[in-house]
């Protein structure tokens, strides 16, 4: 099987990356180990802006819900931020469903879809690059695209995977609930809840609300903890955590019993995204909000931006790592500075967790907002770095005589 661009990967990096390069009129491959409809440990989550960049995706097919805003809790439950809006700040999706779709997209575009099937090996020359599959078949391509995930085998296999790195881990349950019982806790306009460093975790609890389905989970970002310790921890917090919320009627008392799910996220993009005749995108390439874990955003833009770098390889005949390295200037350019500006924030939560932030927040609405609209991930930090700092500054200095 000889193809321009072998796409390892059918989540909506690969996806968003073979429907790109489809619609360009190369011949495409997009490869995955499970079989679709297959689901995925995820929030379902995608921030608005997600949507004003990826039109095609807002969708009843793919998308479920819309949230209107909601509530910031503070590591103590003492303080929360609240937040309503006329315009969404989140679409609602089911991973199930939302990533078959986008595959379809690439499908319907021209590219062929193997999945069920998964990558064993690579080979990488001169003259080109070769996949082996594990049903014995070896694809051919120009180039390979590694939209596989945080364990990438693509990532390993070309030596681009930094072992020692930290991860995330989030443990969630999804339930079928109905409308009427979200509607009943929710309302129409489907209020999230987050819960800032729930019980001293390096993280944050979540509740989501989508149309029949409700999506409560935990995760923690991994700072020189063995994962395996923090593995059975967050398992019992995730535990209280669910108690907490029904306690405080935020979710039904009755839930049906569910499988506990977990899954392990990157924190911070590999040190290089390219070699010879490879790309790294999406979880692959470690690109995710280290603060809120939200994942999606960055896979379709890195999605995007490796297809524009492919094409135009494709179209010099120059597939080498020093052509391909324009990748990496370009993710850098467009999402790079947001990224290391959210690490340098993830890297200064102390382990003893303050409510000074969410205290201020909670008396000035403005920096409210602008604090949603960072865990929402609708919000460019780097951009409004100085607005969220003089806000901080006039709300401190508010809080300072008003509790005087």
């Amino acid at each position: 099987m000889k193809y321009d661009v072998a796409v390892v990967g059918a989540g909506p990096s690969g996806s968003t990356a073979a429907k790109f390069l489809s619609e360009k009129g190369f011949k495409i491959i997009l490869i995955d180990k499970d079989k679709f409809p297959r689901d995925k440990p995820c929030g379902g989550g995608l921030p608005f802006r997600a949507l004003k960049k990826f039109k095609y995706v807002n969708d009843e097919r793919i998308i479920e819900s819309y949230s209107y805003g909601g509530f910031v809790h503070s590591p103590s439950l003492k303080y929360t931020v609240e937040l309503q809006t006329s315009e969404p700040i989140v679409a609602m999706t089911l991973r199930k469903k939302f990533d078959f779709e986008l595959a379809k997209l690439a499908v319907d575009n021209g590219a062929d879809f193997c999945d069920g099937v998964a990558v064993t090996d690579l080979d990488i020359s001169k003259d080109g690059a070769k996949v082996f599959l594990d049903n014995g078949k070896v694809v051919e391509s120009e180039i390979i695209v590694g939209a596989d995930g945080v364990w990438s085998i693509v990532a390993k296999k070309t030596g681009l995977k930094q072992y020692g790195l930290k991860t995330g881990i989030c443990v969630l349950q999804e339930y079928q609930v109905g409308e009427k019982i979200l509607d009943k806790f929710f309302g129409k306009n489907r209020l999230c809840h987050i819960h800032a460093r729930f019980q001293n975790i390096v993280g944050y609890g979540w509740v989501f609300p989508k149309k029949e389905h409700l999506n409560i989970g935990i995760g923690e970002i991994l700072l020189g903890k063995n994962i395996s310790d923090v593995n059975r921890n967050l398992l019992n917090v995730y535990k209280e955590y669910i108690k907490n919320l029904q306690k405080n009627k935020i979710i039904p008392d009755k839930l049906e019993r569910r499988k506990y799910r977990g899954g392990a996220v990157p924190v911070q993009p590999l040190e290089k995204t390219y070699a010879e005749r490879v790309v790294l995108i999406g979880d692959a390439g470690g690109f995710i909000n280290p603060l809120s874990g939200e994942g999606i955003y960055y896979a379709m833009t890195t999605g995007k931006i490796a297809g524009e770098v492919i094409t135009e390889a494709l179209e010099t005949e120059e597939t080498n790592e020093q052509f391909l390295s324009k990748y990496q200037t370009s993710w850098k350019k467009d999402i790079g500075k947001d990224i290391d500006f959210l690490i340098r924030l993830a890297k200064r939560q102390k382990e003893k967790p303050s409510d000074k932030l969410f205290r201020i927040a909670n008396r000035d609405k403005v920096l409210g907002g602008l604090i949603l609209g960072v865990v929402a991930g609708n919000l460019n930090l780097q951009e409004n770095k100085r607005k969220l700092i003089r806000r901080y500054i006039y709300g401190a200095i508010k809080d300072f005589f008003s509790s005087k």
